[in-house]
């Protein structure tokens, strides 16, 4: 599969230049609203049962997808949307890892040690708005609870079972603010798709039901956005970080059958990949050998690397945090142990450049006008009676205002340019000069 690279894009959908406008009752400086959608795969918005999504999308620009960055996980990828930085750059390497350096393991579920702002590398975009007398606010985004010396002005901390509408009100009480305390960056992280997905499978009547409900709350958005007269005055954003695959225990590879486990560090960082730490390089190195011998022998679904070794595409091998071997598995295949086993059906982590790993991006608002391009139609029909759970309802198709593919570290520079932020030179691993071809 050809490796996705950001495009030189037709200049409807460069972000156009900001500037001060008005509801007809309050002046509003450049504004934008990013909300991320864990696990929402690309081709979910073919279900027919996003109806606020594909508005969105029909308003204003849509990507055919966005590329995740490897590895396609929840941690890495929101920090790298908001960084522009992979994450062998800014260092959120997986969502648990070891650092040689700190003799220490980053956890996502230990806030009190992974909010550290020593693991955070990088300058977050709510980070570049303050530090430019701009204000943000931030909702449960990974990275967002860090203590580092600048913080979002705004901030909700992470709740596991925070409801998606009462995010969406949180935003809009931030944009109900006085001109000299509203923010301008407003970024907030929403889960329930994920879990859906993790639990019950990215096809099942669970997942669409999460789907709608999501739908539903982005709807209220949208609402309160129209009652206010802001639906053409403030940006809004619709991203998500990767896709999800049904797996099940007989995609399961259980790499205790070939080499002895005993010594392994963190050895469950990665999946579902594996990453080889042991205290001994040599013993690094005969398990790097056995698993090669292993896979050749068998032709086993993975692929086994020296962190050197890892291909360029990946951006994934110039930092310590990443294992000295690294076992990537094929698509659709987990790497766990015989006592581990599979404890969900939904599962990413994958080559970025796999269809199944692809994350959405759409954006609508003054910046982003439509594409002067003729409509084309497509169809998914979802029966009521299929496994998806879905009612019988025809795709309108969104390609209208279709861009072409690109990679999520573009994000932080196209959210940048939206209210005018500067970016400094060589600051991000984009491809800006080619994606976006004017500063504002």
């Amino acid at each position: 599969m050809e490796a996705v690279r950001p495009s030189v894009l037709p200049p409807a959908a460069i972000p156009l230049p900001p500037k001060i406008l008005s509801n007809g009752t309050h002046a509003f400086d450049p504004t934008v609203i990013v909300l991320s959608f864990d696990g929402l795969r690309a081709d979910y918005l073919k279900r027919g049962i996003t109806p606020n999504f594909l508005s969105v999308a029909n308003d204003g620009l849509v990507a055919e997808y966005m590329q995740p960055s490897f590895p396609t996980l929840t941690f890495p990828n929101h920090y790298s949307m908001i960084t522009g930085l992979y994450p062998s750059s800014h260092g959120i390497v997986a969502n648990t890892f070891f650092d040689p350096k700190f003799n220490q393991d980053f956890n996502y579920k230990i806030p009190d040690k992974s909010w550290d702002p020593k693991w955070w590398g990088g300058e977050p975009i709510w980070e570049t708005a303050v530090h430019q007398n701009q204000r943000s606010a931030v909702i449960m985004w990974p990275g967002g609870e860090s203590a580092r010396p600048v913080r979002p002005t705004y901030h909700m901390r992470y709740k596991s079972n925070n409801p998606v509408l009462e995010k969406m009100e949180a935003l809009l009480k931030w944009i109900d603010l006085p001109r000299e305390e509203r923010p301008t960056l407003m970024a907030a992280y929403i889960s329930e798709i994920d879990h859906a997905g993790h639990w019950n499978g990215p096809d099942s009547k669970r997942c669409q039901r999460a789907l709608g409900e999501v739908d539903a709350a982005l709807g209220v958005l949208l609402e309160g956005l129209r009652a206010r007269n802001l639906d053409k005055v403030i940006n809004l954003m619709l991203v998500s970080d990767h896709g999800m695959s049904y797996v099940t225990p007989a995609q399961c590879i259980y790499y205790d059958d070939y080499i002895d486990t005993s010594d392994l560090l963190l050895e469950e960082s990665l999946q579902p990949h594996l990453g080889i730490r042991t205290k001994s390089s040599k013993r690094t190195l005969e398990i790097y050998h056995q698993l090669k011998r292993a896979q050749q022998k068998d032709n086993l679904p993975f692929k086994v690397y020296k962190r050197d070794e890892i291909p360029a595409r990946f951006h994934y091998s110039d930092n310590a945090r990443i294992a000295p071997v690294v076992v990537m598995a094929d698509p659709g295949y987990v790497m766990t142990r015989r006592d581990m086993g599979l404890d969900v059906v939904g599962v990413h982590g994958w080559d970025n450049e796999s269809e199944d790993m692809r994350a959405i991006f759409m954006a609508s608002g003054p910046s982003f006008p439509p594409l002067p391009v003729a409509a084309t139609s497509s169809g998914t029909d979802f029966s009521a009676d299929d496994e998806t759970g879905a009612g019988s309802e025809n795709f309108a198709a969104y390609e209208n205002n279709s861009l072409p593919p690109f990679e999520n570290v573009e994000l932080y520079e196209i959210i940048a340019r939206t209210v005018g932020l500067q970016i400094r030179e060589g600051s991000t691993d984009g491809l800006h000069r080619g994606f976006l071809a004017k500063p504002c």
